[in-house]
């Protein structure tokens, strides 16, 4: 069983999660898009041990962290994620870091997944990416049929999708990827989202007015 911690950073609240094995005390952490250190701090407080950060996709608001949280640990992290039509976002980091004014604490050397692979990072819980562009070229979704959530990054929102007007994106895509990755899961399976209030596959199925 996998207990989900989430931490709300940077000035638009991403919703960056950690993931924590009751048994081992492995963790994970998707979306460490600030606050880097105090993650790591969290992580060392209640000794947990950091297998691997997920990343959904390479906005600034989803990795601003991520150098600094592997800077901040005692021993060497994955970073996994997200698909590889995300590079030209990862070779654009230092713009969007000034565009919003962060300051990045080194490079991100993350190792790409392809669509339909399946991450075992837990003894009882593994993670299916779903690629799923439009947000972003190379947008990943990571579905956990054993604990039955699927993290979204900005792909879908409750009652919303995500935007489609920055780099690489296309609201077309977009919305093939939320009917034909997302839409296919169970009704129940919950839907963490990467702002705002989180959702189920059946709630977003039946009202977002975007997926009529």
């Amino acid at each position: 069983m996998l207990d989900i911690m989430t931490l709300p950073v940077t000035p638009i609240l991403q919703n960056c999660r950690i993931l924590v094995h009751q048994e081992t005390n492995d963790a994970v952490v998707v979306d460490p898009g600030g606050s880097g250190a105090a993650i790591a701090d969290i992580i060392k407080i209640n000794g947990y041990h950091a297998k691997a950060i997920l990343i959904t996709h390479a906005h600034i608001d989803h990795v601003g962290g991520v150098a600094q949280l592997v800077q901040s640990l005692d021993y060497p992290v994955r970073v996994i994620g997200p698909h590889h039509d995300e590079a030209p976002l990862f070779a654009a980091l230092s713009q969007q870091a000034q565009m919003f004014g962060v300051t990045l604490s080194g490079p991100i050397e993350t190792e790409y997944v392809g669509d339909g692979e399946v991450l075992n990072l837990f003894p009882d819980a593994s993670f299916k990416c779903l690629h799923t562009p439009g947000h972003s070229p190379g947008g990943i979704c990571y579905y956990c049929p054993e604990e039955n959530f699927v993290l979204v990054g900005d792909t879908l929102f409750a009652g919303s999708v995500g935007r489609a007007d920055l780099q690489g994106g296309d609201m077309a895509a977009l919305i093939d990827s939320i009917q034909n990755k997302l839409l296919t899961l169970p009704d129940d399976t919950e839907v963490f989202c990467g702002h705002g209030e989180d959702t189920t596959i059946g709630q977003e199925r039946t009202s977002n007015p975007y997926l009529a």
